[in-house]
Order: C-alpha cells, then structure tokens, then sequence
C-alpha cells in the first residue's frame, strides 16, 4: 500500500513539473489594438480640412487586419461612453443614446473588453449596468465597488486565449465622477497588483488597462512593473513610437482622444523569460538608411560609395555614421528574443470607410440631434472626404 502511495505521488510531481514546464516554455504571436479616451465619438472629428477618426474608419482598419488572418486583442482603456462630463436635462437622452450607439459599434468592431472609467459613470451606475447588459463585451473593473454592497462593479479580468497563448486583461481606475456616491474605489495600485500576481500563473501575457490622470500615469510602469503592457485613459496625451520606454517593461501607452488614431502592437514571444523589445525604431532606422543608401548610389550605380564620393569628406562621414546605425538597428533586431512593433495610424481620409459601419454612424448622430431639445431641424452637411456623407454635429 506505502508503495502504491508512493508511485501515486510520484506520478502526480512528475504530472505537476511537466505542465509547469509547459507553461513556461509557451510562445506565439498576437496583435493588440488598442483606445482610450474616445469620449463617445462616433464619426471623425478635429481639422475641419481633414477630420479623423470614426468608428467607420477604425472598422475598417480591423477588418483589415484580419483579412490578413490575425485575430487581434481589441480592447479600450475607459472613458468611452459620452462626449461630455456635464450631463443634463439638454442633453441627456442625446448621450443616453451616443453611449448605446458607440457600445453598439464597438460590438460590431469586435471589442474583446472595456475598462470601466470616469465617464462609464456619469450617469449613475443603474445606466451602466444596463448598458452592459446590452452587449458581448465584458466591462472590466478590479478595485470599483458598490458602496452598499461593497461588491466589485464587474469583473475584475478576462484570460483571453491566442492560438497557445493565454492573455490575462486586468481593468482599474483611480478616476470617479465629483457627483458619485453609490461606488467607491479601492486602491486601484494594490488591487491591479493583486491580480497580476494571481494571473501570473495562469497567463503568459498580462495586460493593465488603466483610467488615471496624466500625473499618476508617470509611475505606472513603476507600480506595476510585473505587468506586460499598460493601455491608458484619462489623459489625451498620443504615446508616439519613437517614446523611451522603460527597457524591461512594461510597455505604457496612452491613445490620445476621440480615436483619431489606431494603435498597434504587434508582438513576437519566443522566450517567456526575456523582456519585450521594442523594434519599431530600429525597423524604421534601417529603412531610412537605406534608403539614404540608395539615393547616395543614384549618382554613380557602377561604383562603390567611397569610390563616388572619395574628394566630399562631409559625405563619407555621413556614409560611415549610416553604415554605424544600420548595424546598430540590425543587431539589436538580432538579439532581441521577444519583439513589439507599435504602430500609429491616423485614421484619416485616406482611410476608407465601410459602408455598413459608415450607415450605422450617421443613423446614430440623427438620433442624436433628434433627440436634443434645441434642434428642430438636422442638417445635411457634406465633408469633402472620399467616400463619406455625414451629418455635422
């Protein structure tokens, strides 16, 4: 019977150490898209010339991407639901509907989750429970609670699966509306942390999806420094590509407003064990350089650089200093075991827009003025961009 025990045991740590293993040695590939702050904008916005964004547009760049057979992570940082902070009487109905509207087509878009933030709760959470009885999309939130109950809002992650790869999505805020009396917000620090460190075990990938102000979001990579990726909401500001990042991680990125840009990352896991490393830069620098190369070269194909350029001192430096940066760029490509491309791309009028989605927006911004006690009459109004017919608001 002691041997029998024994072989059960034995067979039960040898099970335990081959699915540790098995976990820790997963890899893949995965696309992230991402926003935040789109303030419940539904049609493109900003330059009157060339007005970005659009739900029409940002559908439209998706599909794309997965024409090219990538499933991406869709997620949105918070502060998605209305266009302004002062609901009243005027414009109530109107936003009622805009938060519906833009919730309908980030459904249609494919969202994988929300994170609750300051303007998911501006009008009470009773209209926030029902809207989120609405759709598909799990609403996320780890450290907002009911202050009667003292139950969290929702739930507090998702674990997403892609191809092996399992990716846990966290939501926190640190951020509530001045009138809010029936939620209240644990620390939004030490609950994110408490669920990285549960779903560390669980999932290869870790992902913050964060509303604070500008001022807290300078630390964030600092106090949650075990995550992956951070997404924010709450400021305006447009992380950039060529933005230092902490070199070990976590990746912070901030969407800017109203989504009048996409955001991307295209990430490569090889080694669990080694950081992320962010090749967009690098990518970018050997293709200017070569094509610096190229245009150097035009005046004389047959013959080397230095032989081209052998009396103008001033180029062969420069030709030196390319050569240095190519080499740079390529072997930190080289060396990299686990690499990110980030990308930025206005949605702009060179985009175009799907007709369905395109229908869908200009349906909801004429309800939306419908419904606006101060407007009788909605306007037609025609913006000169290839393939749109909006309604101007």
């Amino acid at each position: 019977m002691i041997k029998f025990s024994n072989v059960i045991f034995s067979f039960i740590i040898i099970l335990l150490i081959i699915t540790s293993c098995s976990n820790a040695d997963k890899t893949g590939d995965f696309t992230l898209v991402m926003s935040g702050s789109m303030h419940g904008q539904l049609d493109p916005c900003g330059w009157k010339k060339n007005p970005m964004g659009g739900l029409s547009r940002r559908y439209s760049k998706v599909h794309e991407l997965k024409s090219e057979g990538k499933n991406p992570i869709i997620l949105d940082a918070g502060d998605l639901l209305f266009s302004t902070t002062n609901l009243n009487k005027n414009n109530i109905e109107s936003e009622e509907y805009r938060a519906s509207a833009v919730l309908e087509g980030y459904g249609k878009i494919g969202c994988d989750a929300i994170n609750v933030g300051k303007y998911e709760l501006l009008n009470g959470l009773s209209f926030l429970k029902k809207m989120s009885n609405t759709t598909d999309i799990p609403f996320l939130s780890a450290n907002l609670r009911n202050a009667k109950t003292k139950q969290l809002l929702f739930q507090p992650y998702i674990i997403v699966k892609r191809g092996d790869l399992s990716v846990g999505i966290i939501g926190v805020s640190s951020l509530l509306p001045d009138t809010s009396t029936v939620v209240f917000a644990d620390d939004f620090i030490q609950a994110g942390n408490s669920y990285i460190d549960k779903l560390s075990d669980e999932t290869d990938i870790i992902i913050m999806l964060i509303n604070t102000d500008r001022k807290s979001q300078k630390s964030l990579a600092t106090n949650f420094e075990n995550a992956d990726f951070i997404v924010t909401s709450g400021s305006t500001n447009l992380t950039r590509t060529n933005v230092p990042q902490s070199e070990n991680g976590p990746y912070m990125f901030s969407c800017g407003k109203q989504g009048k840009y996409l955001q991307t990352i295209e990430a490569k896991l090889k080694d669990p064990s080694s950081p992320f490393v962010n090749i967009s830069d690098h990518e970018k620098k050997i293709k200017n350089v070569k094509k610096r190369f190229e245009k150097l070269q035009k005046k004389d194909p047959e013959k080397k650089l230095v032989d081209i350029y052998k009396d103008q001192s001033n180029v062969l430096k420069l030709i030196d200093q390319y050569r240095i940066d190519l080499k740079t760029s390529e072997d930190a490509i080289a060396k990299a075991k686990n690499t990110i491309i980030y990308k930025t791309i206005g949605l702009n009028k060179k985009i175009t827009d799907d007709s369905e989605m395109l229908s869908f927006v200009n349906q909801s911004l004429s309800k939306c003025n419908a419904l606006k006690p101060e407007v009788k009459e909605i306007k037609k109004a025609k913006i000169d961009h290839s393939g749109h017919d909006h309604w101007k608001i």
